[in-house]
C-alpha cells in the first residue's frame, strides 16, 4: 500500500496548498469528490477522456471563470429571474452562477441519458445550491423529435453530428487508464425547441440563455425565435469554427442571425467586454455574449 498508493498523498497536500480552485479531495468507497474553494462539489469520472474535476485540478483554475463573472454581473444588472442552461452536462456552469443568483430559476437541459444521470447526482451533491434547479433529460434544436446523438469518451463533446477528434473519443476504464480504444456510441435522445418548451411550461420570461451544444448552436437559436423577439434574453453561446463546419454553417452566420433580432456580439478579452463584428481565423475566443 505504501509503495504503490499512499506515498502520493503528501504530494496532493503540496498540490492543494494555495490552489485557486480545489479546497479538498474526498475519497470514499464509492466516489472521489473535489470540493472547490467556493463550496461547490464535483465528482471525478475516470471513465471519461477527461472530467471537469481533472481540468480544474490540473489547471488550478476554472477556464470559464472570467466569463462566468462577467455573465453574473450582467445577470444582476438585468435582475435575472429565469435562466436556461442548454447543454448542461453535469450542471457546473449553472452551479457557479447559482452561488450569487439564489433567487434565479435555472432550467437545465441535457439530452444524453447517462450524462443526465450524472447531472442529477451532481445536483444531489450540491443540494444547497441547486434548490432552484429544474433538470430535463431533453435536447434543444430547431425541431422536435427523437434523434441520434453521437457520444464519444468525453461526454462534453456529445453532439448531433459525430466528432472526429481522437482525443475526445478515447475510452477509459473505471480507473482512468486509457484502453487504447477510440469509439463513438450512438444514442437516441428526445429533442424539443426553446419556444415549444417555454410555451408548454407556461414560463413567463427568459432572462438568460447559455448554449453549449457542440456545433448545434445556430439551430437552437432558430428554435428560440419567439423568446428572442419577445424577451430579449442575455445569450452566452459557444461558437467554434470546427464544430459549426460539421453542421454546415460558419459562426458569422449566428452573428448575422442574432443581428436580425437587434443583438450585437461580444467577447471577454483582458477582463473587458469587447464588441466584435466577425469571427475569423485570428479569433482566439470560443465563447461569445450577445446583448
Amino acid at each position: 500500500m505504501r509503495e504503490n498508493y499512499t506515498h502520493v498523498l503528501p504530494e496532493f497536500m503540496e498540490l492543494l496548498k494555495g490552489h485557486e480552485e480545489c479546497k479538498s479531495i474526498t475519497i470514499t468507497g464509492d466516489d472521489i469528490v473535489m470540493e472547490k474553494q467556493n463550496g461547490l462539489k464535483m465528482f471525478f469520472n475516470f471513465q471519461e477522456s477527461f472530467s471537469r474535476a481533472e481540468v480544474d485540478l490540473c489547471n488550478a483554475y476554472d477556464p470559464e471563470i472570467e466569463d462566468i463573472k462577467a455573465i453574473s454581473k450582467l445577470m444582476s444588472d438585468r435582475n435575472c429571474k429565469v435562466a436556461l442552461d442548454i447543454g448542461a452536462n453535469v450542471g457546473m456552469f449553472s452551479l457557479e452562477l447559482s452561488c450569487k443568483h439564489t433567487q434565479t430559476d435555472f432550467y437545465l437541459f441535457e439530452p444524453i441519458p447517462s450524462t443526465y444521470s450524472k447531472l442529477l447526482k451532481t445536483m444531489e451533491l450540491n443540494e444547497k445550491n441547486s434548490k432552484n434547479f429544474h433538470a430535463y433529460n431533453l435536447g434543444m434544436s430547431n425541431k422536435s423529435g427523437s434523434f441520434d446523438f453521437y457520444l464519444p469518451g468525453e461526454s462534453e463533446a456529445a453532439s448531433l453530428q459525430p466528432i472526429d477528434d481522437p482525443f475526445y473519443r478515447k475510452k477509459s476504464d473505471e480507473f482512468g487508464i486509457y484502453t487504447g480504444s477510440v469509439e463513438m456510441d450512438k444514442v437516441k435522445c428526445i429533442v424539443s425547441t426553446v419556444d415549444n418548451f417555454i410555451r408548454e411550461n407556461k414560463i413567463v420570461t427568459v432572462d438568460f440563455m447559455k448554449i453549449d451544444v457542440e456545433g448545434n448552436e445556430k439551430f437552437v437559436l432558430e428554435g428560440a425565435k419567439e423568446v428572442l423577439r419577445r424577451h430579449h434574453p442575455l445569450v452566452y453561446c459557444e461558437l467554434l469554427r470546427k464544430h459549426a463546419k460539421r453542421f454546415g454553417y460558419h459562426p458569422n452566420d449566428v452573428i448575422s442571425y442574432m443581428g436580425d433580432y437587434g443583438y450585437k456580439c461580444h467577447t471577454i478579452r483582458d477582463h473587458q467586454l469587447i464588441h466584435i463584428n466577425l469571427i475569423d481565423d485570428q479569433t482566439q475566443e470560443t465563447n461569445f455574449i450577445f446583448l
